[in-house]
């Protein structure tokens, strides 16, 4: 089977199961779900960027990320207080580890900056599952992005003839713009059946937000994979790569989203 056919696949036998999690599942099983994917991802990050970080310093991320999303499905705002042991325990076991060999700055950086770029975007994803209408919020920017990821794909390889970045050269202007629009056009149809209530200028600008950041999140982690010379994160998705590979694009937009939606209920 070719890697496309893989691709195709995987996409039909995912899509139904992300709308079903999304809309029938409980808040707790979204909330572990996702625990997974941040854990998965996090794993495909040190494997990339860091393959000879410390394990016990690795698994003290690990292991703040469990308790982070744990501590989500108690009320309250107790999730906040383990953000700041994301650097206070590495930093902690550097120092223990520092009379057999110091750490460089690099290796202390690329070490910390996992959790920050993967499980507090993906945080804010499990909080936004928890407001009221949280869950069709998930939905619409789940399909936005995968709209734009799609478009960007195909009509990259069909008319794309400008290169977008040295970063990824399979990536075309013709192709960004047309994922764009793609995302504005899913955020729009998506306003009808979800949130008719809102004004298409609203939905439009909230589309093209999360689809510009997206395609910069998509940017970003190509850019990870050039510097460490791998082409994907990992294969636990046939025909996407890993699971970093399938929500780079997300972990830059759901910020935005959430942004989006703290002022809306102002």
């Amino acid at each position: 089977m070719t890697n496309h056919a893989q691709r195709i696949l995987t996409g039909f036998i995912a899509v139904p199961l992300l709308i079903a999690v999304i809309c029938f599942f409980p808040a707790w099983l979204f909330t572990m779900i996702i625990l997974f994917a941040a854990l998965l991802s996090l794993n495909e990050f040190y494997s990339i960027t860091s393959p000879d970080a410390p394990r016990l310093i690795v698994f003290a991320n690990y292991l703040s990320t469990a308790g982070l999303f744990c501590l989500l499905l108690v009320k309250g705002h107790f999730y906040i207080a383990v953000i700041p042991f994301f650097i206070i325990l590495p930093l902690t076991l550097f120092i223990a580890r520092y009379h057999t060999r110091p750490p460089t700055m690099s290796e202390i950086g690329r070490t910390l900056i996992g959790p920050f770029y993967i499980c507090l975007p993906l945080m804010l994803l499990v909080v936004i599952f928890g407001i009221p209408r949280g869950q069709w919020w998930v939905l619409f920017i789940f399909f936005v992005i995968f709209a734009g990821d799609t478009g960007s794909f195909y009509i990259g390889r069909s008319l794309g003839k400008h290169k977008l970045s040295r970063i990824s050269p399979g990536k075309t202007w013709e192709g960004t713009f047309g994922g764009l629009l793609s995302s504005i056009a899913a955020g729009v149809i998506l306003r009808y059946l979800l949130f008719p209530s809102l004004s298409i200028i609203s939905v439009v600008v909230l589309a093209m937000g999360l689809g510009i950041s997206g395609q910069i999140g998509d940017l970003a982690e190509s850019m990870l994979k050039r510097i460490s010379k791998v082409k994907d994160s990992g294969t636990v998705l046939p025909g996407h790569g890993g699971m970093l590979d399938r929500i780079d694009s997300l972990l830059f937009s759901i910020p935005i989203l959430y942004l989006y939606l703290s002022y809306m209920s102002r």
